[in-house]
Order: C-alpha cells, then sequence, then structure tokens
C-alpha cells in the first residue's frame, strides 16, 4: 500500500501507526475477536476502514469463514455481499434486540450502563463482537453496546456501516466516532431508539 498510496497513512493493531496526520488513513484489525477466533466460533471478523480527515467513509466486516461481507461507504449506502440493507426503524426499547458485548468488559462506571440496558429489550445476546453490528445494519438486532475497552481500529470500520444502513453509532455521550475515538460505543437501528439508549448511559446523564 506505501508504493500505491504514499500519501496515505496506516494505524493497525498488529502494524502499530504510521503518518496519522494524513488525509486519507486506513485503519486495520486483522482478527477482531481475538477469543472467539481461538475457540474456533464464527464471531470474529477482519475490519477495513478508510479515514479521511479523521472520519471513518469505508468500512468492511469480513468473515471469511462464513463468506459473509458487510461493507459501507459514505453515500453509497451499506451492503452485506454486494446486497443492500437497513437497520430496522420502528422498534421501542421495550421490544429490541439487544448485543451486549463480554459482561467482563463493563467496569466502574460504564457497569451501571450495562445493567440499566440489560434490564431492557425483548431479547438479549452477549459478545456478538463485529458481527453484532453488522447485524444491527440489516435489520436482525435494534442496539449494540460495548464497554470502555476498544481502540480506533476496533471501531472505525463499524460506523459507515451502521450510519449508511440508516442506524446510529456514537460514544456513550452521543458524540459521532473518529479516528481518534476510543472507550464505549454504542449504535441502534433508529435515530429516536438511539436517543431512549444514550439517556440510560451515564455519558449522557453526566453530559452538560
Amino acid at each position: 500500500m506505501a508504493d500505491r498510496h504514499p500519501d496515505h497513512g496506516v494505524l493497525g493493531e498488529e502494524f502499530g501507526a504510521e503518518d496519522l496526520d494524513k488525509e486519507f488513513v486506513w485503519v486495520l484489525d486483522p482478527i477482531d475477536g481475538t477469543r472467539q477466533f481461538g475457540a474456533r466460533l464464527l464471531n470474529f471478523g477482519v475490519l477495513i476502514a478508510l479515514c479521511h480527515h479523521g472520519k471513518p467513509v469505508i468500512g468492511v466486516i469480513d468473515q471469511p469463514m462464513g463468506h459473509i461481507r458487510y461493507c459501507g461507504i459514505n453515500g453509497g449506502g451499506a451492503t452485506l455481499n454486494g446486497r443492500c440493507i437497513t437497520s430496522r426503524k420502528d422498534t421501542d426499547l421495550d421490544h429490541a434486540v439487544l448485543s451486549l458485548a463480554n459482561p467482563n468488559s463493563f467496569c466502574g462506571e460504564s457497569r451501571s450502563g450495562f445493567e440499566a440496558l440489560n434490564s431492557t429489550g425483548a431479547m438479549t445476546g452477549f459478545d456478538g463482537g463485529c458481527l453484532a453490528y453488522g447485524a444491527l445494519a440489516r435489520g436482525m438486532v435494534d442496539v449494540c453496546l460495548n464497554g470502555p475497552d476498544l481502540d480506533p481500529f476496533d471501531i472505525c470500520a463499524l460506523v459507515p456501516i451502521v450510519e449508511e444502513a440508516g442506524g446510529c453509532i456514537t460514544d456513550w455521550s452521543g458524540a459521532p466516532l473518529s479516528l481518534s475515538s476510543r472507550g464505549a460505543i454504542v449504535a441502534s437501528g433508529s435515530t429516536q431508539l438511539h436517543e431512549t439508549v444514550l439517556d440510560l448511559l451515564p455519558g449522557r446523564t453526566q453530559s452538560p
């Protein structure tokens, strides 16, 4: 990539950081869900994102063993294996399907947000990994929640896929996600549902 795009930067979990001040920066996570991969489970994926001035504009979640590839392109929609997908828009929290990260990843203040969401919804699954965000983009899941243990290479690829499918994805205070984002994130299938979820999280309740 350096030969073809010498003016691009790269941030990778295994690669490290190089030229993050460039206009375009690639963000790579070769195995998102290392525990699942090690256990030979399918809820892991390869994450690829391209950021423009820090904003994620292209995202890919690829699960090679399941032949699953989610893509999102800013202004170009979201797809699953080339087929257009959209998130579910008409679900309230009481009837929502939730995907919450590994309960052990919620510690300190974030635990209260996890407990608040865990007591709601019609159905809850745990530790779905990056594929849960793809499922949200295709209307199978309504809310995804992760705790404060995420880095930019865990986050950036998810953003265009969720947003281009019509969903919302932010940090717990409701702020947009970018190349510099890290920590707890939440995604919802619609703007209205997202506001309801944010009101249950510590970041929103303590923001000015």
